[in-house]
């Protein structure tokens, strides 16, 4: 019984791929018969190119691939186009605001302003007062080589007429002379200071007669020694000693010695021509 099973089992299977094989459709003969009605199009694969030096497909037809067209530059964009139509234009777009602040050129500096001068008046030089002159005072005179000597009475700074006389012709002095007036005064240790200002009032008074005569107060030298000095003893203790110096000698010009006149050329004697011989007779 089991081989008959085994024979119908075989011949079932025969049988099945018998009719497979039946329903199988042979895909060259359907292109030959062309595309039916109700099936979709078929798409075909990319053609491929077979490589270099591989011999042709048989039933395909080799085909070279088309060159590329080489691509044309497109036209330069209108930055004023407007996107809905060429006829339509935009406005040029205004500037963006510039953050940077802009550079103002410097001004020229100004000249200083200097402020008006202040005009001070001058004061003019008033002239000293005049001395007292006095004629009961005591006082002498002695005139010596461009030195003058005037004294006074103790505790007195007051001339009488014969100082001042003498004082008045010792300012005619040449110009340009100077004028040292050296004062003393009788004084104690104890208050030098009193001798010193009577001492000053002294030469002050000689001051005064020089100045009233001309004499520029520059060229006037004052000391007030009181008591004190090398020179305290060598006088009256109540005196002043005028001294004058007169001004520098100029400077002596040489004129340049003559030059010499040049000796003029002496001619060579020329001797005289022999007297011609008479003619024999």
């Amino acid at each position: 019984m089991r081989i008959p099973l085994l024979l119908l089992a075989s011949a079932l299977i025969c049988l099945a791929s018998a009719a497979a094989r039946a329903q199988t459709v042979d895909q060259r003969a359907l292109d030959l018969l062309g595309p039916s009605p109700n099936q979709p199009p078929a798409v075909a694969p990319p053609a491929t190119a077979p490589p270099a030096g591989a011999p042709p497909v048989a039933g395909h037809a080799a085909t070279a691939p088309k060159p590329r067209e080489a691509a044309r530059p497109a036209p330069p964009a209108d930055p004023h186009a407007h996107p809905n139509g060429p006829h339509q234009r935009l406005k040029p777009p205004r500037p963006a605001p510039s953050t940077v602040p802009p550079t103002v050129p410097l001004a020229p500096p100004l000249p200083p302003v200097l402020p008006p001068p202040i005009i001070v008046p001058m004061r003019p030089v008033e002239p000293p007062a005049p001395p007292t002159v006095a004629p009961d005072a005591v006082g002498t005179a002695e005139a010596a080589a461009n030195a003058l000597r005037v004294t006074f009475g103790n505790g007195s700074a007051d001339l009488n007429p014969d100082t001042e006389a003498a004082l008045r012709h010792a300012a005619q002095a040449p110009d340009g002379s100077t004028f040292t007036v050296t004062a003393y005064a009788t004084g104690t240790p104890e208050d030098p200071s009193t001798a010193r200002r009577l001492a000053l009032a002294r030469a002050l008074a000689v001051r005064s007669v020089l100045i009233l005569r001309g004499v520029p107060s520059a060229r006037i030298y004052l000391r007030a020694l009181g008591s004190t000095g090398p020179l305290f003893s060598a006088g009256p203790p109540d005196r002043a000693d005028l001294d004058i110096t007169p001004p520098p000698p100029p400077a002596a010009t040489t004129a340049p010695a003559p030059t010499p006149a040049p000796a003029p050329a002496q001619t060579p004697a020329v001797p005289p021509a022999p007297a011609p011989k008479a003619a024999p007779p």
